[in-house]
This record gives C-alpha cells, sequence and structure tokens, in this order.
C-alpha cells in the first residue's frame, strides 16, 4: 500500500511571536521559532508539567501528581480556552483515568509499560467539533486490519546491503543529521530541523542511530527518553528516497531497542502516521502491539494527522 501524504488544508500557526497564556493575567511573549513552552502549575491537591504546544494547538499533561483531580483538570482546561487550544491529553496513571473519563476525556489508546511497567492511559479533550472529527479515521482502520490480519515474520532479520552500517549517532553528525531531516520534512511538528535543538537534547533528552552508505547517513531515527518512567518514543524516523525499501530502518531501531535495554527500559513505543502503510509496517514486523490511535494529534505541513501508538515491552526478546 502507497503512503497517503499530508495535505494542507489549513494555515500553519505563526512561529514568530508568540504570546501564551500561564494563568490568570500572567502571560509569556517568546521571540523565534517558538514551537510550545514547558510549563509548571500546582494548586491546592495537585503539582503538573505541561507542554503548552502552541504549533500543534494542544496541551500535554507530560507528568503530574494529583489528589485533587478535579482542579488539575479545571487548571488544564482554562488553559486550554485562554491559549485557543483544542486538545488537551495526558498519560494517565491506572488509577486516575476513569477520573478524566467523567471530566469529558475519552480513552484514545493504552501505552502499556510506559510507568515503570505499568501502563499509562492515553486520555483526550477535544474542544472543537473539527479537531474531533478524522476525515481519514475509516481507511486508517481498514489499514492497520490488513495488516494486522498477518503476523510478524520470525525468520532473522536480512542483512544490511554491502557498503552499509548501522551505528549509534555521535555528536559530530550533527550537521548531517540536520541536513537529512531539513531534505525529508519540509514541516515537522517539533524543531527537528534547527541546530540548537538538537545540540540541546543530543545524548541528554534523545539518542540517535543511524545508517551509513559509505560513511554518508542516508536513514536516521531517534529514542525520545523517559528515564524516570524506563520509557522510550521511538521517533524521527526518516530515510533518502533513493535507499528506501531496503529494510534499513528496521536495523536502526533494533539498535536503538538493543541500547535501551542495555540501559534497563522496559517500554518502547512509537506514534505513527496513521495513513503511513511503510512506518506501521515496520513496527509491526518488529513485533510491537498496536493499541489505538491518536485523533488529529499533530500538525504537519497544514493538516492534522492521526497517529497510531505501537508498544513493545523490552523485556521480552527481539
Amino acid at each position: 500500500m502507497e503512503d497517503l501524504p499530508p495535505k494542507a488544508n489549513q494555515d500553519r500557526a505563526s512561529q514568530g511571536i508568540v504570546e501564551l497564556v500561564l494563568d490568570e493575567g500572567i502571560t509569556v511573549k517568546a521571540v523565534g521559532v517558538v514551537f510550545g513552552l514547558e510549563h509548571v502549575i500546582q494548586g491546592e491537591g495537585y503539582r503538573a508539567t505541561l507542554f503548552l504546544d502552541h504549533y500543534n494547538r494542544r496541551i500535554k499533561i507530560m507528568d503530574y501528581q494529583a489528589d485533587d483531580l478535579e482542579a488539575l483538570i479545571l487548571k488544564v482546561r482554562f488553559l486550554a480556552e485562554a491559549n485557543g487550544f483544542d486538545k488537551n491529553f495526558c498519560m494517565a496513571h491506572p488509577e486516575d483515568w476513569v477520573g478524566f473519563l467523567r471530566h469529558g476525556y475519552v480513552l484514545e489508546a493504552v501505552l502499556k509499560y510506559y510507568l515503570n511497567g505499568r501502563d499509562a492511559f492515553i486520555m483526550s479533550k477535544f474542544r472543537s467539533q473539527e479537531r474531533l472529527t478524522s476525515k481519514h479515521l475509516m481507511e486508517e482502520i481498514l489499514m492497520v486490519e490488513k495488516m494486522m490480519a498477518t503476523k510478524p515474520s520470525t525468520a532473522p532479520r536480512p542483512a544490511l546491503p554491502e557498503g552499509f552500517e548501522v551505528r549509534m549517532a555521535r555528536r559530530e553528525d550533527i550537521p548531517e543529521l540536520l541536513e537529512l531531516y531539513k531534505g525529508i520534512f519540509a514541516s515537522y511538528p517539533s524543531p527537528l530541523t534547527h541546530a540548537s535543538y538538537l545540540e540541546t537534547v543530543f545524548q541528554t533528552d534523545a539518542v540517535y542511530a543511524v545508517c551509513t552508505r559509505h560513511g554518508e547517513i542516508v536513514s536516521a531515527a531517534s529514542g525520545e527518553l523517559h528515564p524516570r518512567l524506563q520509557a522510550v518514543e521511538l521517533t524521527d524516523c526518516a530515510t533518502v528516497e533513493s535507499v528506501r525499501g531496503l529494510g534499513l530502518m528496521s536495523h536502526i531501531l533494533a539498535l536503538l531497542e538493543d541500547e535501551m535495554r542495555r540501559r534497563d527500559y522496559i517500554c518502547a513505543y512509537t506514534m505513527a502516521r496513521a495513513r503511513s502503510f511503510g512506518m506501521n509496517a515496520v513496527f509491526h514486523r518488529l513485533g510491537y502491539i498496536f493499541n489505538g490511535r491518536l485523533v488529529n494529534n499533530c500538525d504537519i505541513f497544514g493538516d492534522m494527522e492521526d497517529m497510531n501508538i505501537w508498544v513493545k515491552d523490552l523485556r521480552t526478546q527481539p
């Protein structure tokens, strides 16, 4: 099946000068290429770290502690309304997901093993009919059904073609990684194509693995690290067009998995474009389990895209 590319149907969010509401009467103005802002909120009975995602018009509850879950939910609702965002989502603890449900959130996916081996529940609150309604949901459902009708192969992974090598990325690879990503992603819902971002996250918040052909990087992926949770998000998968179809990404992802096992991580997961047959098929073949779909989750070149959740328990053998 052919991947369905994004098709712009709305203006992209302005990133030149961004003003965000942090609380009643408190705003912050940022100048430059601004995707969003990490922000801590706290009140009586709760504390949470949020990402106010200006680019994708959403709030992600990144981490929270709440004796008073309702107070937290109401504060997040206020911030969403004040900033004009139309989706909130959270990796809810097992004991809290019903509480989110009672306040109008819906269960979109189960992120198994995410909380140090315990399951997290991805709860989302839609704040507009447009954001709630996916134009492509049925075709995405049928694509996954067709894919899952075949069991992942247990045969050994084919060897890399001659002249290709897979390795963990090094800091000196950053200029080549930037060129790779800029050449593939005309638009991306994170600051991936900016040198300052890669310099900041490299080897601390994320690890990268690459495939080279005669020493030149032709494919790459990253693992976004959540060390306190022993979880990693496999993301930023990219391969130059001339070498697609050679199985390079499977080798890169397997190397990242091995690195995470070495670090005693438990959960590996990804959010794959729901209309990309190729990337969903890669994770299915690697033994990841489909665990739900996030509707209209991120803006890719002016089109809100659904994202499929695939999860693997790294304590099992590859």
